[in-house]
């Protein structure tokens, strides 16, 4: 964060915790639990949401320097993400030309790195018959080429997908006219304080989730729950005297860990610039940012193949180079944030998905939960525009 936010937010959140407060919407909110279940809104909203709106996937600095590439998949859409020689930014659909294979692989990986998809490349070659593709799409190596009479390898190069960089993230757009360049500009001011220009991947995991996706965002983005969901893990160490800020259709949602109000007894201008607080960032449709004082986490949510379904890609990163020590430190911090997914949040997710699947027909947002009303209300707003 840039130093003035954290004066800002550590001002806020001081005072949230001298009153025994917190951020509060207008009034509760009810949602019609048709949301997580109905399979015509589903479809409404993998069309919406996730085919014609942007979508994070990655940090600026995994593709930072000539040859870097990242493949991933969004949505089920296979990508590839490159720099070329040149240090111009390209995204393709991951498959090659001739018989649609990944170019690729998904656990493409740097050294000390797990499942990130990463690392740098001056040719993709095809693992079904070796055709080869340079970082710039282009069809450079065809093997037998004289049994490809009339075909011009200009004509066969890596299908061009929009990617830009929009506030230090990588944003692609999964069909040719979806606009990304500016993508996040209401967030750009927000994130500067972030280097996610230099920010890495260290370890990724893949989860699939018996819960609707945005029951799946939900649980990241309000304190409420802490007490209860957590009491055998960050119950007492991270307390619910949460800010929540929105910028356009994207949110900032953070919470103290114990001992928050020592800062006051520090000048402002030496306070971090990570702040001891889970600071919680989630960008449209489905992009969850977690900064803690230890970890850089990306959380990417995708909609499963049936409304009681989510898929969501675990990613750990460093703002530090990858060295031995780092990479080491970046593994534990993952594990110890997986472990707390998976023992409560993704269970609790899955949990709330079998009431309203059994047919509870509404669900309640608190005024304390007030980071939840606005997504809600920001998703249907954007289907309402369909």
């Amino acid at each position: 964060m840039k130093h003035e936010d954290v004066v800002s937010t550590g001002r806020r959140i001081i005072d949230h915790i001298a009153q025994r407060t917190l951020d509060l919407g207008e009034a509760p909110m009810r949602v019609d639990a048709s949301v997580f279940t109905d399979p015509e809104r589903l479809a409404k909203e993998r069309e919406v949401l996730f085919r014609r709106t942007p979508q994070v996937v990655g940090w600026a600095g995994e593709v930072a320097e000539p040859g870097d590439f990242l493949a991933r998949d969004v949505d089920g859409v296979p990508v590839l993400v490159t720099r070329d020689e040149d240090g111009v930014l390209h995204a393709f659909l991951n498959a090659c030309t001739h018989r649609g294979m990944p170019v690729a692989p998904e656990d493409s990986d740097r050294e000390g790195t797990t499942g990130t998809g990463c690392s740098n490349a001056r040719r993709f070659v095809c693992g079904y018959h070796g055709w080869q593709f340079d970082p710039a799409g282009s069809l450079v190596g065809l093997p037998s080429r004289p049994q490809f009479p009339g075909v011009d390898p200009a004509e066969f190069g890596l299908k061009k997908l929009p990617v830009a960089i929009s506030a230090g993230l990588i944003v692609v757009g999964l069909r040719p006219d979806v606009q990304v360049e500016g993508a996040l500009a209401d967030v750009e001011d927000a994130f500067a304080g972030f280097p996610y220009d230099r920010t890495r991947a260290v370890v990724s995991e893949k989860f699939t989730l018996k819960a609707n996706w945005k029951l799946t965002v939900d649980i990241n983005l309000e304190g409420y729950h802490i007490p209860f969901l957590h009491r055998a893990t960050i119950h007492g160490v991270v307390l619910n005297h949460g800010i929540v800020d929105t910028f356009g259709p994207h949110t900032r949602f953070a919470v103290p860990i114990l001992g928050f109000e020592k800062l006051a007894e520090f000048p402002e201008e030496h306070w971090p610039a990570r702040l001891p607080m889970v600071n919680v960032q989630t960008v449209l449709p489905s992009t969850v940012l977690i900064e803690s004082p230890m970890s850089t986490t990306m959380l990417r949510v995708y909609p499963g193949a049936v409304p009681g379904e989510s898929v969501i890609h675990m990613t750990e990163g460093t703002w530090e180079p990858l060295d031995e020590q780092t990479v080491a430190a970046t593994r534990n911090n993952h594990n110890t944030n997986k472990a707390v997914l998976v023992s409560e949040d993704f269970p609790g997710a899955e949990a709330c998905q079998r009431g309203f699947s059994a047919g509870l027909d509404t669900m309640v947002v608190g005024m304390g939960e007030s980071a939840v009303a606005h997504w809600h209300e920001t998703w249907d707003k954007a289907l309402a525009a369909y």
